[in-house]
């Protein structure tokens, strides 16, 4: 990251004495140097995980894919080859990010390749959905965006497990998927006239949520879910108290008790391997 920072900051500054080609393809040849490395230690594909082969292995596979993306965005920044449908180039960040995640067996990629697909569709789909439905206000576009897409990735952990496909991978789409979806819910908290149902909604998905996972024993999906519906419990009871000073109490109480309360429960869960 730091080295990525450190050539982005330097080619600002020298973009007027070296040129934009000349940055552009400079930023293009450190990437392929990465990748070339990598190519070289790499074990080969396998369905399943796969060991790293160097203790630098993960970190320059990320340089290169970092320094890629960032050379992709100079590109449209400064010769705008995609123009107005620049959103584009999120997409195709996100696509080479998970050929790279499911080739060299990278989490930390495949995860950036999930946020830079729900970037994408944050940035681009508004638009296209008010030009199809025109009664789509741009922040509601983007908050079904976000539930397809948290709808989406908990499909696709599934099917990586059910494929048995680079299952390890499942925890991260799942664990992003569930983000999105209890995000785009509790987005509408103070969002009058529907705030009520939001409210209702976060509690109801959240508490289904804690249900099924503390079924499956799957801690981390158990703490999305009860903060979920203490989130939404919490901010139906602020409507219904007057006094500011109970309200900030009672909240202030509730949290500590809730979090001793997951740190007891933790010890029932079984170790998990999906961090």
């Amino acid at each position: 990251m730091a080295v990525s920072a450190g050539a982005g900051l330097l080619f600002r500054r020298e973009i007027t004495n070296l040129g934009p080609l000349t940055i552009a393809g400079s930023v293009a040849a450190g990437a392929a140097l990465c990748f070339g490395w990598v190519a070289r230690r790499s074990r080969p594909f396998s369905k399943g995980e796969v060991a790293s082969p160097h203790p630098a292995f993960d970190y320059v596979l990320a340089l290169g894919a970092l320094l890629a993306a960032a050379d992709l965005a100079f590109v449209e920044s400064r010769f705008s080859p995609l123009g107005n449908q620049w959103p584009y180039h999120l997409l195709m960040v996100s696509l080479l990010y998970a050929v790279l995640a499911f080739r060299f067996d990278s989490r930390a990629l495949f995860a950036i390749s999930l946020t830079s697909f729900a970037a994408w569709r944050g940035v681009a789909a508004a638009s296209v959905e008010r030009a199809l439905f025109g009664f789509f206000h741009e922040t509601d576009a983007i908050r079904l965006n976000a539930l397809a897409c948290g709808f989406l990735f908990v499909m696709v952990g599934r099917d990586l497990a059910r494929r048995r496909l680079k299952a390890h991978f499942e925890p991260t789409a799942t664990h992003l998927g569930w983000l999105l979806t209890l995000q785009a819910v509790a987005w509408g908290l103070d969002d009058e006239p529907l705030a009520v149902l939001h409210r209702l909604a976060l509690v109801v998905i959240g508490s289904g949520l804690a249900w099924f996972s503390w079924k499956e024993g799957r801690f981390v999906l158990f703490v999305f879910g009860v903060l979920a519906g203490y989130l939404g419990l919490m901010a139906a009871v602020a409507d219904l108290v007057e006094d500011a000073t109970f309200t900030l109490l009672l909240v202030g109480l509730s949290a500590i008790v809730l979090v001793l309360g997951l740190a007891a429960l933790h010890r029932r869960f079984p170790r998990e391997g999906e961090l």
